[in-house]
């Protein structure tokens, strides 16, 4: 054999090992994760929860609030106007956030449901259509986020809210349903 050939065959069957001993050892992990019966928070979470974080998103780029500021005495074109600037980067700021949180949330599911049952496993299904359905989502409010700059639309952000709220429920559920079957 030449030896381009045995180095391409030693670096595949290094690679198949590397990735065997990390899918082992992630499963192994998960299954502790499971076995603890670790609540939400011990997994990493840095917010109690995400219905009280991310709700003052809906109020952000409220009109009737915009209609209230433009109508105070002392506020000018220029002053609005910041405002507004103000308003719509803190929104982008709490969409960024929403974006990792989901990808957390996600990455948390999909550890533990290495340890899952056959019949738990379907939930990665799921877990595929809520991703699709949260992008799908996202595109939608960066897109009337840009028609808000001018001025076209409003933004809906209730929908995404409320997805991350069940994806967090279902996380929160995950560990002591599993721990209860065992």
């Amino acid at each position: 054999m030449s030896t381009p050939i045995v180095l391409s065959t030693l670096c595949a069957l290094a690679f198949l090992g590397l990735f065997f001993s990390l899918a082992l050892h992630s499963r192994r992990r998960a299954a502790a994760l499971v076995d603890q019966d670790a609540p939400f928070e011990a997994m990493g979470s840095d917010r109690e929860s995400f219905t009280d974080y991310y709700r003052p998103m809906t109020r952000i780029l409220d009109p009737r609030e915009f209609d209230h500021a433009r109508c105070l005495s002392g506020v000018g074109a220029s002053h609005f106007a910041r405002f507004r600037k103000t308003r719509i980067t803190a929104f982008r700021s709490y969409l960024n956030e929403m974006r990792l949180d989901f990808n957390r949330i996600e990455f948390k599911m999909r550890y533990l449901m290495l340890a899952a049952s056959k019949e738990e496993a379907q939930l990665v299904v799921s877990l595929n259509q809520i991703k699709s359905s949260f992008q799908l989502q996202l595109l939608r409010v960066e897109f009337q986020l840009i028609l808000f700059r001018f001025g076209w639309a409003a933004v809906d952000i209730e929908p995404l809210v409320q997805m991350l709220e069940q994806l967090e429920g279902a996380l929160i559920r995950r560990p002591a349903a599993s721990a209860a079957s065992a």
